[in-house]
């Protein structure tokens, strides 16, 4: 332990313990903006300075180390004009119009220029922002305008994906955040998970906005809107609404969605249930003729496009049965126009999902049905909550509500797809009462849950033991395959999810900031509303939804043949 003075009191830390650490441990505040400690990001802002004792130069906190007796000021004269300075440099280079910007509620830089009183000092003016605008991607757009060079999403990708798909480079003599050789994202091998959107203290990076198509189906009187969200989608949309973290605000979005318009509001979890039916029924297939294994999940579309680009060769491993998007999306222009009289040309389905890559995955060529795209339009949980936002919904005061039926019911198994582990413990749920015939009572399988990068268990099927692994976040994929562990014994079934933590940390949930970031566990915290719902859930597995029995029974058939193999399967190609 080092002995410490900070603005006049001692403390105790830890040796090796940077200064930013030891303020913020004992409640401290130091401003920071590149700052990122979960990448290692340190050092570009220049923001986190502060007066050492014996040093005739400002110490910047992010990268000094404490020593022994070391007395150290952070709020003198001397840090508040360094600080100030340094940020009427950024906002030279900044385009500061707060008014219409996505991110002022939660803008890291404009809650350092209100602290700081920094002002431009030649302002930054851009009369044609096309020269800073990239939106050719279906996912991400980048706005250089906003950009303040801080780093954080070329950390994030590097540390999270392990792909450096966003990185900062010269180009043409400027410094600027860019892609691989300036291409769109799409034709890059980025992942389009969005972390990098997540990591942004500033709107340089965002999703590629849906909100206009969603408000146009909805104001078009021949147009049947459904909406469904992702499991996900509830562990976070309250944080929105300064609910706080891990509230469960199921009821009040499916309320929230009905004041906005929508026909229909049903649920992706029913989709959830869907893709288990299909993949579970896919496994046992596997098992029967002995492979191919092992069998990867295809849920994830930053996972598909991983496995597109890094690994064509485990393609034939990967499931065919869609993701609970699509799958949704599929139903939604097959058996609900069905089962309700409707032309399926006239259904526009709309899904609110916690990731970017959604947004790609739902405009892909090959995601068609009959000439009808399976998905309309894709919404992140941050384009709902400003579409809530905008129609002056006061959502915290909202009286709880439920989905509509057919399409809205749920198993607890469908909930917890948005953990990581998730869509392995509610296939191996299914999975085993098919193959052993009966309704077991262990529905519990905690050895895939948590948070470990790699997880694995044998679990028992039939009276056979089988390999199964959780590949949790792109980054340990890449370590998972390329060490060669992956060929270290037969694996049976793989789930990998590209977002740590799985969905409920997708690139489209609300931006968290840094300090919270350190102060609480957002993944766990998320993810226990998931837990949570699936233990008090009624039924929970995935072929006990009343729903789903009915829809197989009535229009798909038998899970992975006929229609419903038709229907509901694709294959990946390179």
């Amino acid at each position: 332990m080092k002995s410490v003075i900070i603005n006049e009191q001692s403390y105790q830390v830890e040796e090796g313990t940077t200064i930013l650490d030891a303020a913020r441990q004992n409640g401290i505040d130091i401003p920071t903006l590149c700052y990122l400690k979960e990448c290692g990001n340190v050092g570009k802002c220049g923001v986190c300075a502060v007066e050492v004792e014996g040093k005739n130069n400002l110490s910047l906190a992010c990268l000094t180390k404490v020593e022994d007796g070391m007395v150290i000021k952070t709020d003198t004269e001397k840090v508040q004009e360094r600080v100030k300075t340094r940020v009427s440099t950024l906002l030279n280079k900044h385009e500061f119009k707060c008014g219409q910007c996505n991110r002022k509620e939660n803008c890291e830089l404009l809650k350092l220029v209100i602290k700081s009183k920094g002002r431009a000092t030649t302002p930054f003016v851009v009369e044609d922002k096309s020269e800073y605008v990239d939106e050719r991607s279906k996912s991400i757009v980048i706005d250089r305008t906003k950009c303040v060079l801080c780093g954080r999403c070329q950390a994030s990708c590097k540390e999270k994906t392990a792909t450096e798909s966003i990185k900062l480079a010269n180009v043409d003599g400027k410094r600027m955040v860019t892609t691989t050789d300036q291409k769109c994202f799409d034709e890059t091998n980025c992942l389009l998970c969005g972390q990098c959107v997540a990591a942004c203290p500033v709107a340089a990076l965002s999703e590629k906005s849906h909100i206009d198509r969603v408000k146009q189906a909805l104001a078009d009187e021949d147009k049947h809107v459904i909406v469904a969200m992702a499991p996900s989608v509830r562990t976070a949309m309250g944080e929105l609404f300064k609910m706080g973290y891990g509230q469960d605000v199921t009821g009040k979005i499916y309320a929230s969605l009905r004041k906005l318009g929508f026909d229909k509001v049903f649920d992706i979890n029913f989709g959830a249930d869907m893709t288990i039916m299909e993949e579970a029924t896919e496994l046992i297939q596997r098992i029967e003729k002995n492979g191919p294994f092992p069998m990867f999940t295809s849920c994830c579309p930053g996972w598909v496009r991983q496995v597109e680009n890094y690994y064509p060769e485990l393609l034939d491993n990967l499931s065919s049965a869609k993701s609970p998007q699509q799958i949704f999306g599929t139903a939604t222009k097959t058996y609900y126009p069905h089962i309700s009289d409707i032309d399926p040309a006239k259904v526009f389905t709309v899904t609110i999902m916690p990731c970017t890559a959604k947004k790609y995955e739902a405009d892909r060529p090959e995601m068609e049905i009959n000439g009808l795209r399976q998905i309309d339009a894709v919404l992140t949980t941050r384009e709902l909550g400003k579409l809530i936002k905008d129609a002056k919904i006061d959502f915290a005061k909202l009286e709880d509500e439920v989905a509509d039926p057919a399409m809205g019911e749920y198993s607890g198994a469908g909930t917890i797809f948005g953990a990581t582990g998730g869509v392995m413990e509610a296939a191996i749920r299914t999975a085993k009462d098919f193959v052993e015939k009966k309704d077991l009572d262990k529905v519990d399988y905690t050895e895939v849950r948590g948070l470990d990068g790699i997880k694995e268990a044998t679990i028992n099927i039939g009276g056979n033991d089988y390999n199964v692994a959780v590949v949790n976040g792109a980054a340990n994929l890449a370590e998972f395959v390329n060490s060669g562990k992956m060929n270290s014994k037969e694996y049976h079934f793989i789930e990998v999810m590209t977002c740590p933590g799985g969905c409920v940390n997708g690139g489209g949930q609300p931006h968290v900031n840094n300090l919270d970031r350190e102060k609480i566990d957002i993944k766990t915290v998320r993810a226990s509303v998931l837990y949570n719902q699936d233990k008090n859930a009624g039924i929970r597995k995935s072929h006990e939804n009343s729903a789903i029995k009915k829809m197989y029974e009535t229009y798909m058939g038998e899970p992975g043949h006929g229609k419903a193999h038709e229907l509901l399967h694709l294959k990946y190609t390179k």
